[in-house]
């Protein structure tokens, strides 16, 4: 029977020794000496934190991390001023598009103001050039003799738009029959007119 238990008994394999002899033995002393610590008021937290940085590669992963935290702050930051200052350009632009908005709805009343006056006039002048034409006709049907006598007696301005309007027949016999001063003054006038 002896032999059956040692024939079932295995020998341990190397990791099983390595964890039995150092590794658990290891682990139980570190709680020991950490409860001890811990008894005599000695800060074990911040002891810890200090070994943790005092390993080599441990201390430059939390160094670059906090590099890159930093460096992620300073873009954000200077994403946001970038932002604040799109924002601004923005509102300018706005302000100027809205300026010139009104400005092109002033400009545009206007425009349309004058064209209106523009039409105003242009009718106005249609009805003078009816009326001018009604009384060259009303003269051209007329004696000279009563025509010149008239037209001596009207405004010079008024004289000179109908005898301009005149058939230059009838332009001749008129200014035939008024006195010479007036009919060479009329006769100036009307070369200067036409001669600008």
């Amino acid at each position: 029977m002896e032999n059956s238990w040692e024939e079932k008994k295995k020998p341990f394999n190397f990791i099983q020794r390595f964890l039995m002899v150092a590794v658990i033995p290891t682990i139980f002393a570190i709680i020991v000496l950490v409860l001890l610590l811990m008894y005599s008021g000695a800060d074990v937290a911040e002891k810890g934190k200090e070994l943790l940085n005092a390993i080599p590669f441990l201390s430059e992963e939390k160094r670059t991390t906090d590099q890159l935290l930093e460096n992620n702050k300073n873009k954000i930051s200077s994403l946001q001023t970038k932002l604040k200052e799109r924002d601004q350009q923005i509102k300018t632009l706005e302000s100027q598009l809205e300026n010139s908005e009104n400005r092109f709805q002033s400009v545009n009343s206007e425009k349309e103001k004058l064209q209106s006056e523009l039409q105003s006039l242009q009718s106005a002048q249609e009805e003078t050039k009816k009326a001018v034409a009604e009384i060259v006709k009303t003269y051209e049907t007329m004696s000279a003799k009563n025509a010149a006598a008239i037209l001596s007696e009207m405004s010079e301005s008024e004289t000179l738009k109908i005898l301009a309007e005149l058939k230059p027949a009838k332009l001749a016999s008129i200014l035939e029959k008024m006195e010479p001063s007036v009919a060479s003054k009329y006769t100036e006038l009307l070369s200067t007119a036409s001669n600008p």
